[in-house]
């Protein structure tokens, strides 16, 4: 009579072990960077909308006629009144910010950005701001109104540190 195997041998459990910790080692490196990848997203998002806002009040800048070195736009059912430079939102919480969501202030709990308004020479910035964290100057979006009339604004994104 034969007697029936009750469970694995060590060498099968051994072999298994071997075979989840070379799949553990192979699949890990993968789900570490998806945090990186997001946050890169996210920036890449954002640059998105500045550019799309950029040109959505430049269209209206051209409409009411606000296209010299200072003007201001009023959004069509907004309550902000957007001010600009050349036809193109400033780098001002009344210009870039302003289009992007129709307030002079970021909202203080679900916007995950640190604005910084831009001068003449340096960019108005978006700066990443993870959930209780500290705003992140290499993980931004990045805006800088033109600077002279038939100019176009630039719009940049800086992922080296996200």
């Amino acid at each position: 009579m034969k007697r029936q195997q009750a469970g694995f041998t060590l060498i099968e459990l051994v072999v298994v072990i071997i075979i989840l910790g070379i799949l553990a080692a192979v699949a890990l490196p993968k789900f570490m960077g998806l945090s990186t990848d997001a946050r890169v997203s996210v920036v890449s998002g954002m640059t998105g909308s500045v550019a799309e806002a950029a040109d959505m009040v430049h269209a209206l800048a051209e409409v009411q006629g606000q296209t010299g070195s200072t003007g201001t736009v009023a959004l069509p059912g907004g309550t902000a009144t957007i001010t600009t430079a050349y036809g193109y939102p400033d780098g001002t919480s009344t210009g870039i910010l302003a289009s992007l969501q129709d307030a002079t202030t970021a909202p203080t709990q679900t916007f995950p950005f640190t604005f910084t308004a831009g001068t003449s020479t340096a960019p108005a910035t978006f700066a990443y701001t993870a959930v209780g964290g500290t705003a992140n100057d290499t993980c931004e979006a990045s805006y800088q109104a033109p600077a002279a009339a038939g100019d176009t604004p630039t719009v940049g994104t800086v992922t080296s540190g996200c």
